[in-house]
């Protein structure tokens, strides 16, 4: 990968006649650096966000080692960069052919459900495995986000409880969890807290207690009228609602 200062340098030398796509591998070291250094979480990148090769590269060589995967393409691409990544398969519907081959050709123990029917899949897909990481994606208000997922994925705060239950009882020797997400393009650190809260009133309804919580997604960027607050109060507001989170 060549290596200019500007844009104007790189017309000067080469003077294209197509398109050209400039990258800048150090902000997203920067930014990897920021959240392993600001969340006291794992940090886990999800590879839908931008699936280049150079991306992935750029995230482990900064020290990323967990990445959020949605296709057996994501999950290929990553195993050839970094065999050793942690591997969460967290889109919500999978075929049963990649659910086996993600269990049993590349090791991925952490799948993401949102009804009883996916994990009836991943139980059969994986011959029944006790070491099964299952995490419930859950629907959450989406106020302040420019754009909503949760009418996409996500269990239902009635169906919750039912589901949630029927996880911990499938876990045997994994650990179970939750995941939401707030809408892209968040811009109210709140929300997160506000949809933490949601969660863990549901996780309380159901009398269960969970392992992990995914924060998802949802952080904001720098667009043209559109200054999003500082970071760091994403994070504490992330760090207030897990606080408060009926967690082990």
């Amino acid at each position: 990968m060549r290596t200019y200062h500007f844009p104007l340098d790189l017309v000067r030398e080469r003077s294209p006649e197509r398109p050209v796509a400039l990258v800048r591998p150090a902000a997203v070291s920067v930014a990897a650096r920021w959240f392993q250094d600001n969340l006291k979480a794992d940090v886990f990148y999800a590879v839908k966000a931008n699936p280049s090769r150079w991306v992935i590269e750029t995230l482990v060589q900064a020290g990323v080692t967990g990445f959020d995967v949605a296709s057996l393409a994501e999950i290929e691409l990553v195993r050839s960069v970094s065999p050793d990544a942690r591997l969460a398969f967290m889109h919500p519907v999978k075929s049963r052919a990649a659910i086996t081959r993600a269990y049993f050709d590349h090791g991925v123990r952490t799948f993401s459900l949102d009804c009883e029917d996916e994990l009836q899949k991943i139980l059969d897909c994986t011959g029944g495995a006790t070491d099964l990481n299952l995490i419930v994606r859950m629907a959450v208000s989406a106020e302040g986000a420019a754009y909503t997922l949760s009418g996409k994925f996500g269990v239902s705060t009635d169906q919750a409880p039912g589901l949630l239950l029927a996880v911990r009882q499938a876990v045997v020797d994994g650990l179970m969890g939750v995941s939401f997400h707030v809408g892209s393009q968040c811009m109210r650190p709140t929300a997160f807290q506000a949809a933490m809260a949601q969660v863990g009133r549901s996780i309380s309804r159901a009398g269960v207690i969970v392992d992990i919580v995914d924060v998802g997604g949802g952080f904001p960027s720098v667009y043209p009228g559109m200054v999003p607050p500082d970071m760091s109060e994403y994070a504490d507001a992330i760090h207030r609602g897990f606080n408060e989170m009926p967690v082990s």
